[in-house]
Order: C-alpha cells, then structure tokens, then sequence
C-alpha cells in the first residue's frame, strides 16, 4: 500500500468515526453557511444594512458590507445559532495536525521493566513537566558517576575513566537510591586477588557489554520526527502536501501547544535503555563472580546497602523498581543520592530546563490564537491555559506527595491516579477542539479580551489566507526551533552522562578486540571477612576510594 494510499484510509477512517461519534447532521454554528445566509438576505433586501445585528465601527457605521458582514453576539446567535457547531472536515484536521503528534507520542523509550512501565505514557500526559525533569535526573546521575571515575583516574587514560563510569553507571541502574555505586565497586576490588592490568580487561570488557546491551532506536525516532515536520510542511505549503480543506486558524494553536512532545520522544530514545533489567543484573554478576570467585551479587548488594535488605530476593526487588526510580520517567525523590553537584546540576536547575518545552509550547500556542480573528483571547486560549495550570499543579503534587508517609508503591498509585485525572481529560478536549469544540458565537467572537467590542467576522478567509503565508508560519517554524533547541540544551547539560551508555560502535568495537587479546584472569578472591569489615565502614568522598587497589 502506497503513502498515499495509506494517509487515505487514516482520513475516511477517521472520518467515518467522527461522524459516528458527532453526528452526520449538525445544526450548529457553521460560518460559511451563516456567511451565504446573511448574504442574502442583504441582497434580496430582507435584512437591513443598519440592522443592530451588525457590528458597528468606531465612526458608528455597521459593518453590513455583504463581502465582509460583522455581527455581534447578539447577532450571530440570532442568525447562525446559539450551538456548537461540529466541523464538517473532523478527520483531515484531525489525521493533518493532531494524529501525527500522537503517532510521535508512541515512539516514547520506556525503561527496561514489564508492561506496567506503559502507564508512564499517563504520567507522561498527565506530568510531562516531571516526565522531563526524573529524565534529566538519571542523565545527572550517570554524569556523577563520571565524575567519580573521573577525579580517581591517577594517570588513567580516558578510555579506562569511561569504561570505569560505565561499570559505576551500571551498578547505579541496579541500586538506584539505595547504595552509592562506588561504595559498591570498591567492595568488590577489595575482594579481588587481580592484577592491575587485568581488573583493567574486565573492567573493560563489563563496560563494552552494558553499553552494547542498551536498545537504540534513534533513528526510528528521528524519522517519525521528520515525518512530522514534513505533515507540517505540507499544511503550509501546497505544492508539498495538497494544502488544507479549509484555511488553517485555531488548529495550529492546539497542535503547537502539542510539541512539548518532541524533546521529551528525542530525550527518552537519546537516553535509550536495556532490553531487560536483568540483561544489566546479569553482566555486573558475571562481572562479580569474575572479580571476586563468588557468584551471587545480590547478597553482596544487600550486605553493603542495609536498605536493600527489606527485599527478601532479587526477584522482590526487581518488582519493586516500577515505583522505585526504575521507571526512568518516575522518580520519587527529585535527587541524586551520591556525588556533589558543585561542579554538576542541581535538581532545580533541571526542572528549570524540563519545564522550557511546555512554556514554549503554551507561549508559542497562546500567540498563534490570539491572532485568529477577531485578534483577541479567545476559548481556545482558556484551554491551553487550563491544561498548563494543571500540568503546573500536577507536578508540584509529583513532588510534595514524594514527602507524605506512604509506601513508594502506594505514591506510584496515587501519581497515576492524577496523571489519569489530568492526562485523559486534557487528550479529549485537544481532540474535541480540533473538532469544533468551540466552534460557537461566542468562542468565535473575542469576548474575554474585546468585552463590550466582541463581534464575528463572516468571511475572514482573506485573513486567514494572511497569516497562513506569514505569521503562522513564521510562529511554526519557531516553535519548531526552540523545542530542539531544548532538546539540544538537554543533551548539552547530560552529555558526560550519556556518553556513558551510548557508546560509538567503533567505541565497542575496538573494546571488545582489546578485552578479547587480554591478559587471562585468574579468578582468586580474598577472605569473605574483608567484605564484612567493608560493608558498613566504607566512607566515600568524591571521587576516592576509601582503600583497596586503585582501578
């Protein structure tokens, strides 16, 4: 089945429903048959020119021009209704503006757990500001694990500072909050009987294996992103995409407001995450049982973080990571429980930073409909003012509820209980606007800003035609831009902690050789009463190790 052939059926079929759902008959508001209404009765002499259903200029005329008929409120409701009136083109405006933004909702990089981190698509909607902000917190964490590698290096080339942060960052993926990474490196070189240089080839090696054991589709992402830019194009311009069925006006609004979408899809694929929490449990294992000559990492985790040890076992605890910060789109807490951010980013600067999608989206989106004749605010602005109050309010809540004296998966129950309450309910009026929601006198007339000077224009197609050459597009193509250039400043700020997991292939490729032609490691361990005496005195500062061999 061709392109076209395809945009075809998503348009009949999303008619078809449409008109299932709002009814094939509308009787409501409809500007076009007003229009040729008014129009005639002006012409055949029924309704007079100085009628007081015309709006009257500042000189006191009333604009009865049958090219360009105003009315007032009053007015408009008399001869074009008092109701809502569904558009006729539900499903080209819905399948032109609205559905690709969604398709691109449905690339979103979940975290490498069962079904249940699907929900986080509701706390994404619901949340995205927290969404945004738990993403930049685990990039923050990878990038102190550098850090620590990084200030321990003592002549270290930077390929073993990597290849250490990579270990440090994986260790960090299993114990989250509840055990500093280095704390927990340095109890298993404690234990190991290795040379330097072989430490060094496992060390190596266990890095080559997570960073080659995340999922990467970028490239899927960054074409559903082009693609979008593309169905926005060819909104605009004709020769593109065909155009539109009717001049574009408050649509464009709501599918800009829509584009916080965009870095939050970039971020998470950029992010990426392992096929399986065990695929990462099951490397750092091998890399413990290499190390040390025993085999069961997790009563070593347990025995070096006393916190782990409500856990009755691995599999307890793997369940537990949906509401534990294993989600990388949902943490609790808004910190990172080791390093320093002196020389890094705080949490508030990086809420700072998750919330620049959505006011850019909700500016951009305000100004594009208050130029939609009459100039002035309008329903449409209520909404997006409304969703961008609660998504505020929603994550203030994420974040104070974090303090209540409840169990974390009770607060996982509960944030997803108001990402629901907010997320669902904001997606259907979106839709429900595109659709003529507000397709009424009233919302047409620019009460809330003209007050006393609202009116309806009959044919304002020459305006539309306007702004769709010059200032819809102009506003598009900037919020396009700084929605990147958000996403740019993300990768800018996490940069030392993406690189971390996100190896080039000739980067994997060249550790994998090196660790293959390695020295042999002879597996010798030291006294298991080494780890006890370690396990609960270790003291970590920045970036040194309390004792035992450097890496």
């Amino acid at each position: 089945m061709s392109t076209q052939q395809q945009r075809l059926l998503v348009h009949v079929t999303i008619t078809l429903v449409a008109a299932a759902f709002f009814g094939v008959t509308n009787a409501g508001y409809n500007r076009e048959r007003c229009y040729s209404v008014v129009k005639d009765l002006l012409g055949n002499g029924s309704l007079a020119t100085n009628d007081s259903a015309f709006y009257r200029d500042h000189y006191g005329q009333p604009m009865s021009d049958p090219g360009y008929p105003i009315l007032t409120i009053a007015g408009c409701d008399e001869f074009c209704g008092k109701g809502r009136g569904w558009y006729v083109d539900i499903g080209p405006r819905l399948s032109t503006w609205l559905i690709p933004v969604f398709l691109l909702l449905s690339n979103v990089e979940v975290s490498p757990l069962d079904k249940r981190r699907y929900l986080m698509i509701v706390h994404l909607l619901g949340d995205p500001i927290d969404s945004l902000w738990c993403l930049l917190l685990k990039i923050e964490a990878w990038s102190r694990c550098y850090r620590l590698a990084l200030y321990g290096r003592e002549g270290k080339d930077e390929r073993h500072v990597r290849n250490l942060a990579t270990v440090l960052g994986g260790i960090e993926e299993l114990s989250g909050n509840y055990a500093h990474p280095l704390e927990v490196y340095n109890t298993i070189r404690a234990q190991t009987a290795l040379e330097d240089d072989e430490l060094q080839t496992l060390i190596g090696r266990t890095a080559q294996q997570l960073a080659d054991s995340r999922s990467d589709e970028r490239l899927r992402t960054l074409l559903a992103t082009a693609l979008y830019f593309y169905q926005l194009v060819s909104a605009f311009v004709t020769t593109v995409g065909g155009g539109n069925t009717s001049p574009p006006g408050g649509r464009i609004g709501t599918t800009m407001f829509m584009t916080w979408v965009i870095p939050t899809i970039l971020l998470s694929n950029a992010v990426g995450g392992f096929t399986s929490v065990r695929v990462c449990y099951n490397i750092l294992e091998t890399f413990y049982r290499d190390a040390t000559s025993r085999s069961d990492l997790w009563a070593h985790l347990v025995l070096v973080s006393p916190a782990m040890r409500r856990f009755g076992s691995v599999e307890e605890y793997f369940d537990s990571l949906c509401w534990a910060g294993g989600i990388y789109t949902y943490r609790r807490r808004k910190r990172v429980t080791f390093g320093s951010c002196k020389d890094g980013r705080s949490a508030s600067t990086l809420l700072l930073l998750a919330m620049s999608p959505v006011v850019v989206s909700s500016i951009i989106a305000s100004v594009i409909l208050w130029n939609t004749p009459p100039i002035g605010l309008n329903c449409r602005n209520y909404l997006i003012f409304s969703i961008v109050i609660f998504f505020a309010l929603s994550t203030f809540w994420t974040w104070l509820s974090a303090f209540l004296p409840v169990h974390d998966r009770v607060h996982w129950h509960m944030t997803l209980i108001k990402d629901g309450l907010i997320g669902i309910p904001s997606v259907v009026l979106i839709f429900l606007a595109t659709a003529g929601l507000f397709n009424t006198c009233w919302c047409w007339s620019g009460v809330y800003s003209l007050r006393g000077q609202a009116h309806v224009p009959l044919n304002p197609i020459s305006n539309f035609l306007s702004y769709d050459r010059t200032t819809y597009p102009v506003l598009v193509g900037v919020c396009l831009l700084l929605q990147l250039l958000a996403f740019a400043a993300m990768m800018r700020v996490g940069w030392a902690g993406w690189s971390l997991m996100r190896w080039s292939e000739d980067a994997k490729r060249t550790e994998w050789r090196e660790a293959r032609r390695g020295k042999p490691i002879h597996r010798t361990a030291k006294p298991l009463t080494d780890v006890t005496k370690l396990g609960g005195s270790i003291s970590v500062t920045e970036g040194r190790a309390a004792s035992g061999r450097r890496a």
